[in-house]
């Protein structure tokens, strides 16, 4: 079965809760206040059998319009970024990080063990972090957890806005932790000159 095809069979599903099939990028989104929650593929084919994966994400339009006035972004980036993105697994370890799949007798009971999926932990997932002040906490409480799906740029970046948008109390806090991170990661100049530039737009936001 072709990738759109696989795609294609969560729509039904996904309709009824409030996702739309965005055809040309292949991925669902449904829209909260500040931005969207997606739900997003990725397939490699090897030999005759395919590797699935599903991604699943939030994206505050405000938080993305602001970091990438600093950031180096190429093409139309800025408009398809996302906030936080995590694969099943890491919401749920009982879950696989991708289906291998050879033939199209497999295809039925994964659709089945995702939709399960997504009712029972990956919607309250997407609900949960569409909350501002829950997203921050995600990324702010302990700076040097790792996020997987985003590079030290971008950690901080979203994590400064995000504090400045959502958690003004603690912003100095928060920007002093992630100045102090950055000298002792040793981060280039350029990174940090970046990161600067964007404290001094935050600070007079």
């Amino acid at each position: 079965m072709k990738i759109k095809e696989m795609i294609l069979l969560h729509e039904n599903f996904l309709t009824d809760f409030g996702f739309q099939l965005e055809p040309k990028k292949l991925l669902y989104s449904k829209p909260f206040g500040q931005g969207k929650q997606i739900i997003f593929f990725h397939h490699t084919h090897f030999n005759d059998s395919t590797y699935f994966e599903y991604h699943l994400g939030v994206r505050f339009d405000q938080v993305e319009s602001i970091i990438h006035k600093f950031l180096p972004t190429l093409g139309d980036y800025k408009d398809r970024s996302i906030t936080l993105v995590e694969t099943m697994d890491t919401i749920d370890s009982a879950m696989p990080r991708r289906y291998f799949l050879e033939n199209d007798l497999e295809i039925n009971p994964v659709i089945q063990k995702v939709e399960d999926f997504m009712v029972k932990l990956g919607f309250p997932w997407m609900d949960n972090f569409s909350k501002g002040k829950k997203l921050e906490r995600f990324f702010n409480e302990d700076p040097d957890k790792n996020i997987l799906t985003q590079n030290f740029t971008y950690r901080s970046s979203r994590g400064i806005t995000l504090a400045k948008l959502y958690n003004p109390s603690e912003y100095k806090e928060v920007r002093d932790t992630y100045l102090a991170k950055m000298e002792e990661m040793q981060v280039t100049p350029f990174t940090v000159a970046c990161f600067l530039n964007l404290l001094d737009y935050l600070d007079n936001l």
